[in-house]
């Protein structure tokens, strides 16, 4: 497998994360505990945006915590995205965000029983890589910035 430049896997990496479904979302407790879960992913304004209940520990974790790890589902191609998280009550998140992540996703929370919440991730460092020849140069975003830009 050839060797991708930084632009490539940038432009790679933000294909994926505009176009895939999923994605696991790991958080930790005050104590280091780790939780790990798979939700609908959407991809909205360089931001990654699930939806869970209120009352679940990675809603309770973002919140305590305010940051997590999000990763896509590929094992052979792998992205790995780390930052700082931002919890909502669905009910008093921005609309226009509500919205496009039920365009994105193809499905409502709103719709569903129990209290949902909004997580926004938005990026500090994001890791891709297909090979081992990709592993050396694998951070293609550092501090919240594309490292080609």
């Amino acid at each position: 497998m050839a060797t991708r430049s930084t632009a490539e896997r940038i432009r790679d990496v933000q294909g994926r994360l505009e176009g895939e479904a999923n994605v696991w979302i790991a958080t930790a407790s005050a104590d280091g505990v780790p939780h790990l879960v798979p939700l609908s992913l959407a991809w909205i304004g360089e931001c990654v945006i699930v939806a869970t209940p209120i009352d679940t520990l990675t809603a309770r974790h973002a919140l305590e915590r305010g940051h997590a790890r999000a990763a896509l589902e590929s094992t052979s191609d792998v992205v790995v995205v780390d930052g700082h998280v931002e919890i909502a009550a669905l009910e008093d998140a921005d609309e226009a965000v509500v919205n496009a992540f039920v365009d994105r996703v193809g499905w409502d929370p709103r719709d569903e029983r129990g209290s949902w919440s909004l997580l926004t991730l938005t990026p500090r460092r994001i890791q891709a890589w297909n090979s081992p020849a990709e592993i050396a140069g694998r951070t293609i975003m550092r501090a919240g910035s594309w490292l080609d830009e």
